[in-house]
């Protein structure tokens, strides 16, 4: 880097700036799977617990047979280490934790821009390197995924990493060195995200093929074997120690893998299905109009005499591989994107160059690159400042800071939800009432089921519509009741609920009861 005036450095302060914004312009969680399955189950761990019973010894205490949950303990494990450390040096607040995440997890993905820069650098020069590195940096989407707990957006900078210690030097340099630390990067991000194993299998295949020489001529010996042979070796055994939790948990190695690929096998087709052709519509989206369509022709017309084949067919592999299986979720993808923008940036630009159309319509192309860029900035700040699962999250911190939460009820009224419990700071085995339950009968149920789990002191009803009728039954069956807060459902979510009512916008309503006034002798 060449100081603060550098293309790269540039790019890095505005992908810092936008980041730091959504960390702290995003609270909450996007979805349930970067919450319910990272967050909640690393902190309930930081604090004795076990929320989703995924250890053996928690299933044993419950009188369960222990059974592995599909899911990769490496990234959850890492989240735990993390909120353990931020708890060890007195950071307690569920909020401040959250925070803390989402600042880390921003930094951790500005290694994206850099490699990204640097690849692209090294493969097509520093034009390219200049439009593809600003894709990471703003592209519309990127800020906001990045400071979130997504394991596919996790997984981006070791893959990155893995490829730049390769495209560093040419192919007739690597040593072994070189090779060990690709197979480090490369191993991590399958440790991460199983399925970037995928790149690895694609990158082999293209090196373990005939090299094409001078006149048009391809040579094959069996020395090009070498190379795919100790990256795959060594990505194999750095995997496997991302795995090595396995042991200790439930005594052998690979057991949450096996998991993994069992559940998916079989319960592929209860997940969101799709066309063959659903990614690539997925990628354009993802991509922006109109400079997606440019990326993914200049994608066809990459040359890759140089470096770029292997670069190429892992990014295929991966892509092809995900449009051929059934479950079908957007965010699956998003590793091949740094990929998208390095080789449909070089091809285009080669095509570009090589373009007498383009050469006469100069100002049609500034325009729509002011237009592009213009876009993705204005989005990128406007997705930095969204507020997700807002109602939930703000009602869970209402508990935690009135300090004296024993357990409580939520109330479906408009449909089910999950509260999570993260930010209530407490691992209460709390209740769910559905729209068809008796208050009365309920009420003295949790009177009996008293001495075995501690009585709810506030219940939470969560709806929109009817939550009015709701809490009014409530108040005949659960005596002094006495409100406590009216969390509004934020600005995002009302929008989506607009945009597809198959989203709610959730109110919450807070009530506090007492088990003195609630479980009276002869009520």
């Amino acid at each position: 880097m060449k100081g603060l005036g550098s293309p790269l450095m540039q790019l890095m302060l505005l992908a810092g700036a936008l980041r730091l914004l959504a960390a702290f312009g995003s609270p909450g969680y996007l979805m349930h799977d970067d919450h319910f399955l990272v967050v909640e189950a690393a902190a309930s761990w930081t604090d004795g617990a076990d929320y989703n019973l995924w250890l053996p010894w928690s299933q044993a205490e419950r009188g369960l047979d222990p059974q592995p949950h599909p899911a990769n303990f490496f990234y959850v494990g890492t989240q735990f280490v993390v909120l353990s450390a931020l708890k060890a040096l007195g950071v307690e607040r569920p909020m401040d934790l959250a925070l803390a995440l989402r600042l880390l997890h921003g930094l951790w993905s500005l290694l994206v821009v850099y490699f990204t820069y640097r690849i692209a650098e090294r493969l097509a020069g520093e034009r390219v390197a200049w439009w593809s590195g600003g894709m990471m940096a703003a592209w519309a989407w990127m800020p906001l995924l990045s400071v979130h707990q997504l394991v596919e957006m996790v997984c981006i900078p070791p893959l990155l990493f893995a490829v730049w210690k390769l495209v560093e030097v040419e192919r007739a340099d690597w040593d072994f060195r070189r090779l060990m630390w690709a197979g480090l990067g490369l191993g991590v991000a399958t440790g991460l995200r199983y399925q970037c194993g995928l790149f690895g299998v694609g990158w082999a295949l293209a090196l373990a093929l005939p090299v094409r020489k001078e006149g048009g001529f391809s040579t094959w010996d069996v020395s090009q074997l070498k190379h795919p042979i100790i990256l795959g070796m060594f990505s194999l055994a750095v995997f496997s120690l991302t795995q090595i939790q396995d042991v200790f948990i439930w005594g052998e190695p690979f057991v949450q893998l096996r998991a993994y690929f069992g559940y998916n096998t079989t319960h592929a087709m209860n997940y969101p299905q799709g066309p063959w052709h659903q990614y690539l519509w997925t990628v354009l989206g993802l991509a922006t109009p109109p400079v997606a369509f440019a990326l993914v022709f200049g994608t066809t017309r990459f040359s890759w005499e140089r470096h770029g084949r292997w670069v190429l067919w892992g990014a295929l592999a991966f892509f092809l591989f995900h449009s051929a299986y059934s479950n079908k979720q957007e965010r699956f993808i998003l590793p091949v994107m740094p990929f998208l923008a390095t080789v449909g940036s070089a091809g285009w630009l080669a095509f570009r160059r090589g373009s007498a159309w383009w050469e006469r319509h100069r100002r049609l192309e500034r325009g729509l690159i002011l237009w592009s860029v213009g876009f993705n900035l204005v989005l990128a700040v406007g997705l930095g400042l969204v507020y997700a699962k807002q109602s939930r999250v703000e009602a869970m911190n209402v508990l935690y800071e009135r300090g004296d939460l024993k357990n409580f009820v939520v109330v479906e009224v408009d449909g089910g939800t999950m509260a999570p419990r993260f930010y209530a700071g407490a691992w209460v085995p709390f209740y769910h009432f559905n729209p068809q339950s008796d208050p009365a009968g309920e009420r003295r149920t949790l009177c009996k089921l008293a001495d075995e789990r501690p009585f709810p002191n506030y219940l939470l009803f969560y709806g929109d519509a009817h939550l009015g009728e709701a809490v009014q039954a409530y108040k005949e069956a659960f005596p002094g009741m006495k409100f406590v807060a009216n969390v509004a459902p934020g600005r995002f979510d009302r929008l989506l609920a607009w945009l597809n009512p198959v989203n709610r916008a959730e109110r919450v309503v807070v009530y506090a009861v007492s088990e003195a006034e609630c479980c009276v002798p002869g009520l």
